[in-house]
């Protein structure tokens, strides 16, 4: 009933939100009280707000979950009201790439799009996730914005825009990232720990293959922020773009890039915007963007004569930019689909170094992560350590009992491996829907359907009387983790270009065999551990709750330094570690059965005396 209500309460809730009159309202988002908004909504993964006056203000204000901005500019079709965009360093592309089919990834509200109508480019294919975004900038605002839905030259397509490029058949003279964040997966701006589908070694392959011969891909980021003593996002990016052009045999990237900053804007921010090409920028490009650069005082960071710091000329030189990033104290290694953490630059050696928290490099929820990890394992250490440690001092033998101890290992082993292998697949099944609500979502949905599933089947396989069908469920269960581990990247791979729907499906397939083998080993463990006279059940609860614990907050320390593979790995020893103790477990009861059935035989097979009388 209590679940019935809630479900109710929430249905109420969202239908009067629609209204404007919501039971419950938001107070507080990300530190910040909450003031009255002109126009709010909500979505599965996220809440969209517009503030300011469509009469009076040339441009209104969309927030995405109460931080990630985005702007919706008044436009009535008058070339003039769009100007402005001309001189935009996020534009730089426009300039040398005249009547070009664009693409913009993260529509937002329609700046980039209108971008390319103001050069009067040929084409442009708007692609968001949301569409709740489209919906408010085309129909809500739609009269503010123009209606550039309306524009025959003007797609808008709502879908991940990484799988949507790896299954059309179109190419591009622009493809156009601008300022895109995980914002919406991210509720307290946890940038760091959140995953992105777009910034990775892979996802550049990507685009390159759908860029025309001579095309360019165009990626905006801070140059430097408030804060900030060095431009690290750009290094990156840097990184990142020479790593793909060398991954796909370009011998000197720095002939096929340029990067410039433009001036300060809010706050006194600095903007940085990448162009890079499969193909060596001409001489005529080159020229081209010197002269723009010099009329809108854009600043050049990099290009072929010019680096602003030798840094970025080594990022950028012959071989790839691996040597050149070993000297940074931060990690701004290229990241990739292994290792999808942008927004992660801090490596194991400098996670806690002064100078790194100085430079706001190690953010916030980093070290937040850090002091958690430490802190999860201390608690599990003492909740596991100290009760064994008061059984010993006061003679309670429960606990400390003969043959008690690979329980105890078994138990922890599966409390880690369940945990390690579920969060490294949700990590990976972010990367392949798109967006880390997506991996969530279904991840647990699969996770706890088929786990449950496969808790009830061992009531088919295990009981108390067959001791030797303890065994081979661990061994299935080893098997299939570690085939389905290794298959994973390769079914994803290979269907990154399916339409959002059947990515799910196909993620919900991985997620089954996974699930029906991982929710076994609980119940065939209670099941032994109940057949044996005083095994503690209780405390191998607690041992299996502790380390769950600490695998979930593990499993992202591991995929951050050292890659999604290595946390699916662990979980993969963590469930080995679970089967030798099995196999202890069941040896050692098919020894005392054995011992207990000798006396019974002995006694039957001697003849019993006849009473006299």
């Amino acid at each position: 009933m209590a679940v019935v209500g809630l479900v109710a309460f929430a249905l109420v809730n969202a239908n009067l939100q629609a209204d404007g009159r919501p039971l419950v309202r938001v107070l507080w988002t990300k530190e910040n009280r909450e003031q009255a908004h002109d126009f709010e909504r909500w979505n599965a993964f996220s809440r969209l707000t517009v503030d300011g006056d469509p009469a009076t203000d040339g441009q209104l204000g969309m927030l995405i979950d109460s931080t990630a901005g985005t702007g919706l500019i008044r436009y009535t079709g008058d070339p003039d009201e769009s100007d402005f965009l001309r001189a935009d360093i996020t534009n730089l592309a426009h300039h040398v790439r005249k009547d070009a089919d664009v693409l913009v990834i993260g529509v937002g509200g329609g700046r980039d799009v209108l971008s390319a109508l103001e050069f009067e480019q040929r084409s442009v294919t708007g692609v968001e996730i949301n569409g709740d975004i489209l919906d408010v900038t085309n129909n809500v605002y739609g009269d503010y914005t123009g209606h550039l839905d309306r524009d025959p030259r003007v797609t808008f397509v709502n879908d991940e825009a990484r799988s949507y490029l790896a299954r059309t058949d179109e190419h591009y003279d622009i493809i156009q990232i601008s300022l895109i964040d995980t914002w919406a997966a991210t509720s307290a701006g946890a940038f760091a720990l959140s995953e992105n589908t777009l910034y990775t070694t892979e996802a550049f392959d990507v685009f390159f293959d759908r860029l025309k011969p001579g095309g360019m891909l165009s990626v905006s980021r801070w140059f430097r922020t408030v804060g900030q003593d060095a431009p690290i996002e750009t290094y990156r990016t840097a990184g990142l773009a020479a790593e793909a052009l060398t991954e796909r045999g370009v011998a000197n990237p720095r002939d096929h890039m340029v990067i410039y900053h433009g001036p300060p804007g809010f706050y006194g921010n600095l903007i940085s915007t990448l162009l890079v090409s499969e193909t060596p920028l001409s001489d005529v490009d080159v020229a081209e963007l010197g002269d723009q650069a010099e009329r809108l005082d854009f600043t050049p960071v990099l290009t072929r004569h010019e680096s602003i710091d030798p840094r970025f000329a080594e990022i950028a030189a012959p071989g790839g930019p691996d040597a050149a990033l070993e000297g940074f104290a931060e990690d701004l290694s290229p990241p990739n689909d292994n290792r999808p953490f942008f927004f992660q630059m801090a490596d194991e050696d400098t996670l806690f170094s002064r100078r790194l928290l100085n430079d706001s490099v190690v953010t916030r929820p980093v070290l937040v992560l850090a002091i958690l990890a430490l802190t999860v394992l201390g608690l599990a250490a003492v909740c596991i350590a100290l009760p064994l440690i008061v059984a010993r001092r006061t003679g309670r033998k429960a606990l400390l009992q003969r043959g008690v101890v690979p329980f105890y290992t078994y138990f922890a082993g599966i409390g880690l491996g369940f945990l390690l292998i579920e969060i490294a697949q949700l990590q990976r099944l972010s990367i392949f829907l798109g967006h880390p609500t997506y991996g969530l979502s279904v991840s647990l949905f699969s996770v706890l359907l088929f786990s449950g599933i496969g808790s009830m089947l061992t009531e088919r396989f295990v009981g108390a009387e067959r001791r030797r069908s303890l065994v081979a469920p661990l061994v299935a269960l080893v098997v299939v983790v570690a085939v389905v581990g290794w298959l994973t990247p390769r079914v994803i791979h290979g269907m990154d270009g399916a339409t959002t729907p059947v990515r799910i499906a196909v993620a919900v397939a991985v997620m089954m065999p996974l699930g029906l083998v991982m929710g076994m080993p609980f119940s065939i463990g209670m099941r032994a551990a109940a057949a044996r006279s005083g095994t503690p059940t209780a405390f191998l609860w607690g041992i299996n709750g502790a380390t769950s614990v600490c695998a979930s907050v593990f499993a992202i320390v591991l995929a951050l330094f050292l890659g999604i593979t290595a946390a699916f790995t662990a979980g993969v020893l963590a469930y080995v570690l679970a089967l030798a103790s099995i196999a202890v477990i069941a040896r050692s009861s098919s020894t005392a059965e054995a011992a207990a059935g000798d006396g019974p035989e002995r006694a039957a097979a001697t003849p019993e005396p006849v009473p006299v009388g």
